[in-house]
């Protein structure tokens, strides 16, 4: 419910009873990424992974942390590091692996894909998957839109802009 403060303090208590509690420490990853703390988030999520190498979660919020890093003061990113866009791919498709119906993680690589301008295919399959998991997912098609975009398949960017257009709840997705 994005209260921090207080997931913080319940958080410190149960790492108090159970320093490598893999979901305690996930958690206080992802609370140290909200207060762009990255450098305390990094060492909670890899105890998370060390812990529990199965916790799709902690590998998804590692790349996740990885991407927000990379960002300015406005949330934008132009691109990233080759070995940081490696260590994102290598960790989502670990989270892929462990849990392949977790669509955030598709769309992360997906993300990825586009902010590299790599693997541009690579990440409209994944989108497709993760639109499988999640018909109807406004955000998932527009994201295929900016990687057909990115390849400069026009057509196909705009048939599917159209229609998101015509369907949209959301004024920002329409917009």
């Amino acid at each position: 419910t994005n209260r921090a403060d207080d997931a913080e303090a319940y958080l410190q208590t149960a790492l108090t009873l159970d320093p490598g509690s893999s979901m305690a420490n996930t958690t206080l990853g992802i609370v140290r990424v909200r207060q762009r703390k990255f450098d305390e988030a990094k060492t909670h999520l890899d105890k998370a992974i060390s812990k529990d190498p199965k916790n799709h979660i902690a590998y998804y919020q590692y790349a996740y942390l990885l991407s927000r890093e990379g960002r300015d003061e406005f949330g934008y990113v132009n691109s990233f590091a080759p070995e940081i866009t490696a260590k994102m791919r290598e960790l989502l498709k670990k989270a892929i692996g462990i849990n392949p119906s977790f669509a955030e993680s598709y769309e992360m690589l997906a993300f990825v894909s586009l902010v590299s301008n790599d693997g541009l295919d690579e990440g409209i399959a994944a989108m497709h998957t993760a639109l499988k998991l999640q018909p109807g997912n406004q955000r998932y098609a527009m994201r295929i839109a900016e990687l057909y975009s990115r390849q400069d398949k026009y057509d196909q960017a705009e048939e599917i802009v159209q229609k998101i257009v015509k369907t949209a709840d959301e004024p920002q997705i329409k917009k």
